[in-house]
């Protein structure tokens, strides 16, 4: 449960057969309550509770209604639990949907005027999540986003969300919240454990857009395949729904599994195979804090010209999945350039650091296809050297290290390799790994230094003028996980510390 949502918990008093009749579920009703608040944390269940135990529970689901019996739980919601042992009322729900159905009723959302976008994929979806919302902001005012960064409010206001895709619970008291506060739309990160346990089961998805497909959180989900089957029955499921549903074209993986109908955007203005096409215009060498970059888009009925672009091409990528969406919103593609012209991109995506002459970038990319096109998007800064400074995090994705291992010699000229988010794993293990991906002798210089401070500090310290820094990974993390502890961090301040050193700067300004 998020905190700050705690009062959107309790609800007015409903029975738990009214509950179970808007879910169609009263034939597997035991007993009544009534109804003030719902919970889904069997440790923070408190006197008159209805706990909400959920199909992840698994083995651990009996413990869990114990717990929440002897806090003081007035009854029980179960979701896909077969053979539990339950001494107070108890609801027994077949599915997730129905769970949805059900929250819809207690927070009294079912007749929510709310507009919902869903955006998934493996790269991209925090980077349009914050360009959507920043352009719906601009022309319908109160819009949120939910996702990676946390839960945006109004004014840019912050609130950490814990994962990227949260509970089932906490999204209905989260759309609850934008009903009684006249949100006019609300932006969400669909991610892949968000889909396959269904914690967006009952949200009314009016658009649903899919960004990209590469290589992550493989070893959750059985492999590549099952990955982006998830990935697609999100938008099967918002199309089954009458919603609208788009996906990038020039994305192989995402354009041969979009559902029937769906509408597509791609790079090159003078295509058939698209409902928005887009380019960017870009000068020869750029500078950091560029004053222009320009972009094209354009669909059957015109085109248009979108001023001050985010640097790099994934983020006119970015930008064209969000005008699609715009114009399926009922917008034109006339007011495209007043909603999009100088939108900023989210933090720690290719998040330029302007101190003196150096030029030093901070980007998330923790994939191999997000650091190729990190790294083609610095490249285009670069007069000399790409330097790049980058990691693979613990007990994740095996099988990506040695990818993104080749990828940064192929694409960087020095590379620093170093410690990311080690989690349980010995980083000398990780870094082993992410080695043996690249080819023999190395096509580019290549150090390791499993301090990730001291590697800032050695390749800032390493840089002339006319070289470029890529820092990649991390973003706008703000720790990093070591042996199970989140311990404070930043790439930024780090870089920053370094970059004073080395220049006498006392000060700096991040620009992008």
């Amino acid at each position: 449960m998020i905190d700050v949502l705690s009062d959107y918990f309790v609800r007015p008093q409903r029975s738990l057969r009214e509950l179970a009749g808007a879910a169609g579920s009263l034939d597997t009703l035991h007993g009544d309550a009534e109804v003030c608040r719902v919970c889904d944390d069997s440790r923070q269940v408190q006197n008159g509770d209805a706990f909400l135990c959920l199909p992840r529970a698994l083995d651990k689901a009996q413990g869990f209604v114990a717990q929440a019996v002897e806090r003081g739980a007035s009854c029980v919601i179960s979701v896909g639990l077969r053979g539990l042992d339950v001494p107070v009322a108890h609801l027994a729900l077949a599915d997730m949907q129905a769970a949805g159905i059900l929250l819809r009723r207690w927070f009294g959302t079912e007749a929510s005027v709310v507009r919902m976008f869903g955006i998934t994929g493996t790269d991209g979806k925090t980077s349009v999540t914050w360009m959507l919302r920043e352009a719906l902001r601009r022309r319908f005012g109160k819009v949120w986003s939910i996702g990676t960064l946390g839960w945006i409010r109004d004014g840019g206001e912050v609130i950490d969300i814990g994962n990227t895709t949260p509970s089932l619970l906490s999204l209905h008291a989260l759309l609850c919240a934008a009903v009684q506060a006249d949100v006019k739309a609300m932006v969400c990160e669909v991610s892949s454990h968000g889909i396959v346990q269904q914690r967006i089961a009952g949200l009314p998805f009016s658009h649903a857009a899919w960004t990209t497909l590469g290589h992550d959180h493989l070893q959750d989900h059985g492999g590549f395949k099952t990955y982006a089957a998830i990935k697609a029955s999100f938008l099967e499921a918002v199309a089954e729904k009458g919603g609208t549903v788009l996906g990038n074209a020039d994305d192989l993986g995402v354009a041969q599994r979009l559902p029937d109908g769906a509408l597509r955007f791609g790079r090159g203005l003078f295509r058939d195979d698209v409902d928005l096409a887009w380019e960017q215009e870009l000068p020869g060498i750029l500078r950091l804090c560029q004053p222009s970059l320009t972009g094209k888009i354009a669909e059957h009925s015109g085109e248009v010209c979108i001023g001050d672009i985010p640097v790099g091409n994934f983020h006119a990528e970015n930008m064209a999945c969000t005008a699609l969406l715009l114009l399926q919103s009922g917008l034109t593609i006339n007011e495209l350039p007043r909603l999009l012209d100088g939108i900023s991109a989210p933090p720690g995506r290719m998040q330029a650091m302007n101190i003196d002459r150096w030029q030093v970038f901070i980007d998330y990319a923790h994939t191999p296809e997000a650091l190729a096109c990190a790294l083609q998007a610095a490249r285009q800064f670069s007069e000399d050297r790409l330097i790049l400074v980058f990691g693979c995090g613990g007990e994740r994705d095996r099988e990506k290290r040695p990818q993104m291992g080749e990828i940064a010699t192929r694409l960087a000229d020095v590379v620093w390799l170093t410690s990311d988010n080690p989690r349980g794993e010995l980083p000398e293990v990780i870094a082993t790994e992410i080695e043996s991906g690249m080819p023999h002798p190395y096509p580019a210089e290549v150090h390791l230094q499993l301090d990730r401070a001291q590697a800032i500090a050695a390749a800032i310290d390493d840089m002339r003028l006319g070289d470029v820094l890529l820092i990649a990974g991390k973003g706008h993390e703000s720790y990093m996980d070591i042996d199970g502890k989140r311990m404070p961090w930043s790439d930024a301040a780090e870089a920053a510390a370094a970059l004073h050193a080395k220049s006498g700067v006392m000060e700096f300004r991040a620009c992008g």
